[in-house]
C-alpha cells in the first residue's frame, strides 16, 4: 500500500493518523523538492525510522519502481504541506489505480489555507501563479495576475524554492518583478505562515520593498475587490 501523507509546515502539525501509518510502513521517502518544513533528523527521531531524501528525479521519474514496490509493501512519500497541492503527486493516484495498488492520502496544512491568517477570505482568491527564478522574460504571471484583478480577486503568488541547494526567491526579488512590469498595488508579503516565525506586512509595492524578509518560506498577494472585513483585517499589517 501506498501513503501520501502531508506533513504540514512544521513537525508539531504531523497528525495523529499520519503518525500512525508511517510507523508501520516498511519504507518512507520524504520528497524534499516542492516546499520546506521539519528537520530531517528530528523527524527520524519522531517517527524512529530511517528517512530516503527524494528529489524531483526520484520522485518523478521513479514512481513506477516505487508503486511496484507498494505492491509487496507499505510505503510512505512524505511531503511537506499537503500531499496533493503539487501535481506531481496526482499522478501516483492515477498510476496506482492502473497497477491495482491501494492508496490512502493524509491531508495536512499547508499554504494554501495558511494564506487566510491575512484576513483575506479563500474563496475570494483567483487562479494562482508562482514566480520563477529566471522571470526577466515571463509574463505568465502578470496575465494571471491580471485576470484574476478583472474579476476583483485576489492573487497569491508562490515564489520559486530549491531546497536541496539551499535557494529561495526573496519576496524582494518578487517584488522587484512586479515593478518592473509596472505594478505599485497594495500588497501583502508573507514569510513562515503557519510558524512561530510568521510575518505578515501589508502596503504598496515601492514601501514594502525597502523591508527585509529574513523567514521562509516566502509568498505575496495582490489583494482584489475586498470585502470590509478584509480591509480591516488588512490594516493589522499595515507599514
Amino acid at each position: 500500500m501506498l501513503y501520501l501523507i502531508g506533513l504540514g509546515i512544521e513537525l508539531k502539525d504531523l497528525s495523529l493518523k499520519a503518525l500512525e501509518c508511517v510507523k508501520k510502513c516498511d519504507k518512507i521517502y520524504l520528497e524534499s523538492y516542492t516546499s520546506t518544513g521539519a528537520n530531517l533528523e528530528d523527524l527520524k527521531k519522531l517517527i524512529n525510522k530511517d528517512i530516503i531524501i527524494s528529489y524531483r528525479d526520484k520522485i518523478e521519474n521513479d514512481s513506477s519502481e516505487i508503486l511496484e514496490e507498494a505492491k509487496k509493501i507499505d510505503i510512505s512519500i512524505l511531503v511537506y504541506g499537503d500531499p496533493l497541492i503539487a501535481t506531481t503527486h496526482i499522478n501516483y493516484i492515477i498510476e496506482a489505480k492502473k497497477l491495482n495498488v491501494k492508496v490512502k492520502v493524509i491531508h495536512n496544512i499547508s499554504v494554501i489555507n495558511s494564506i487566510t491568517e491575512t484576513g483575506l477570505m479563500l474563496y475570494n482568491f483567483g487562479k494562482i501563479t508562482s514566480i520563477p527564478f529566471d522571470n526577466k522574460n515571463i509574463l505568465a504571471p502578470i496575465e494571471i495576475l491580471n485576470n484574476n484583478l478583472k474579476i476583483g480577486l485576489h492573487t497569491l503568488f508562490l515564489l520559486d524554492l530549491d531546497p536541496k541547494n539551499n535557494k529561495f526567491l526573496t519576496i524582494n526579488e518578487a517584488l522587484s518583478y512586479l515593478i518592473r512590469n509596472k505594478f505599485n498595488n497594495n500588497c501583502v508579503t508573507c514569510c513562515a505562515l503557519g510558524t512561530g516565525k510568521q510575518e505578515i506586512r501589508y502596503g504598496k509595492i515601492k514601501d514594502l520593498i525597502k523591508l527585509n524578509f529574513n523567514n521562509f518560506p516566502q509568498c505575496l498577494i495582490i489583494p482584489g475587490k475586498l470585502h470590509f472585513m478584509e480591509e480591516e483585517a488588512l490594516e493589522l499589517w499595515k507599514i
